[in-house]
């Protein structure tokens, strides 16, 4: 197959794609876990070309890091089919239709897969695993990408686009599939870095002379005063240079299509967003775990701290926001101060709705404060990437890596038409395909907070948890948040937090 000539298209690499790419052949990587029942037969045929139509319509698909001092990446030419089987970019399993298998070991599938590394010098940031049930009807499609190159919402955006190809392709199954027609390719577009900070020459430029100057102090002082209110666990490492990899256990969990819709209902009525209850719930969680530990760091009557941080889509808070969903580390992270610092001052009178509304109010002033959002950014930009010095990580003293407790990546309803029709002349054969579910999960294998919370939803609320805690505490915090979530619609306007988890009986 001819493949298509390119020209050769460069990209730095800014802020959080540099902290990401610190160490050659460590990768935080995602996967996209998405449920599709239907014509999987037809999915399972059309897919390869699906795929390579999405690898050329999204650019950044197609980086490759380039080696050097400097830190970039370079565009690729656009794929041609042999390059699915060449590149490996798909990769299929079968089970047989009585084969419980297919239900229950895609987790562990994918906690061990995401601790692979991507070579970024020769491996492409995607490829999708197909599982396959026989005589089903069911298929999960197991999207795996480098977060300096994906995020959240870019795996979504990924599967949407290879579901849509799949479509339009069965409408040409009996006219040569060259005649479909193909999707152009979306315009190659900075790093959030420079597309969000590139107007706020002030606020950048004075956040690079502080870092330059006094930065190894700043994030000293912070790091100090962090202690992880679970205990972490014996395999991790301190914070050196080079860094030391991590590892990270994952936890997944579905939820029920009728308590999403009641809290959803309930989240409404009490005037607070899902994403505010969701932040709430995961203190509510931490507190019944941390109370749960031989000896915890919290004691009753005194105001519960916790650093907990928050993950931000940037795609439509950058200056000029582009008109497609972009695929691409498009992300930025800060921590709700007002938890560290003050805490939760009465677990016993503080009503779970009020502490919904704190959370949304944190989260919703931290947009309002550049010079706060972009500090870290700057941070991972000029001091946390390939070339640390040895003396920052002396300095700073990030003992067992964690520089938080919990990070509440709320990645939010999936965006995209759930039907997807499919062309066939088989009666035997369902019409279309039905995305059921979207988990998403990464672990952490550097720098991070001691616990990630994820939170999507399709039919009901999927979650996911990656953690550096003990398995005990892991296993206390992640029962007590998917049980206070599916539980959001049945709290009352009164309900106070220690009451909450006394109905829950954890």
């Amino acid at each position: 197959m001819t493949r298509p000539v390119a020209k050769t298209r460069r990209v730095k690499l800014r802020g959080f794609e540099r902290m990401l790419t610190m160490v050659d052949g460590v990768s935080m990587k995602i996967v996209h876990a998405m449920l599709v029942t239907g014509n999987v037969r037809a999915l399972e045929h059309f897919v390869p070309l699906a795929l390579v139509r999405t690898f050329n319509r999204h650019p950044r698909m197609r980086a490759l890091q380039v080696k050097g001092t400097k830190p970039l990446v370079e565009i690729q030419a656009p794929l041609v089919l042999d390059d699915v089987h060449d590149k490996q970019l798909l990769r299929l399993r079968r089970f047989p239709a009585a084969d419980s298998a297919f239900a229950t070991e895609w987790p562990h599938y994918a906690e061990h897969e995401c601790n692979v590394g991507f070579d970024r010098y020769s491996q492409l940031p995607f490829f999708l695993t197909l599982w396959v049930q026989d005589d089903t009807d069911q298929c999960r499609l197991l999207l795996f990408s480098d977060h300096y190159m994906s995020d959240g919402q870019s795996g979504m955006t990924v599967l949407h686009c290879i579901l849509e190809q799949v479509s339009l392709l069965s409408t040409h199954a009996f006219s040569p599939l060259e005649s479909a027609p193909v999707p152009p390719e979306y315009p190659l577009r900075p790093s959030v870095y420079d597309m969000w900070l590139s107007k706020s020459f002030f606020v950048k430029g004075s956040l690079k002379l502080v870092m330059a100057s006094v930065g190894k102090a700043v994030y000293r002082s912070e790091m100090k005063k962090f202690t992880p209110l679970l205990p972490p666990r014996s395999d991790q490492h301190d914070f050196v240079v080079p860094p030391v990899t991590n590892p990270t256990s994952a936890s997944f969990a579905e939820g029920s299509a009728t308590c999403m819709h009641r809290s959803l209902d309930t989240c409404k009525a009490q005037g607070v967003t899902c994403g505010g209850a969701i932040v709430a719930a995961a203190l509510l969680a931490l507190y019944h775990a941390a109370m749960q530990q031989p000896q915890p760091r919290c004691r009753p009557g005194e105001p519960f701290k916790v650093a907990v941080d928050v993950d931000y889509n940037m795609r439509h808070r950058v200056p000029r926001p582009a008109q497609e969903n972009q695929v691409g580390a498009f992300v930025a992270f800060t921590d709700l101060t007002r938890f560290a610092a003050k805490g939760i001052v009465e677990m016993e009178t503080t009503r779970f709705w009020d502490l919904a509304r704190s959370a949304k109010r944190e989260i919703d002033v931290n947009l309002e404060h550049p010079a706060m959002m972009a500090a870290l950014p700057v941070m991972m930009d000029q001091k946390l990437h390939a070339r640390v010095k040895p003396s920052l990580a002396k300095a700073v003293n990030i003992r067992y890596s964690q520089t938080s407790d919990v990070n509440v990546s709320n990645v939010g309803c999936y965006p995209y038409t759930k039907e997807h029709l499919i062309a066939s002349t088989a009666s035997e054969q369902p019409p279309g395909l039905t995305v059921k579910s979207v988990h998403v999960y990464n672990p952490n294998p550097h720098l991070g907070p001691s616990v990630i919370m994820f939170l999507t939803s399709v039919e009901s609320f999927c979650y996911a948890m990656a953690h550096k805690c003990s398995d005990d505490a892991a296993n206390a915090l992640f029962t007590a948040w998917v049980a206070i979530c599916e539980h959001l619609g049945q709290i009352g306007p009164d309900e106070t937090l220690t009451e909450v988890l006394q109905h829950l009986k954890l």
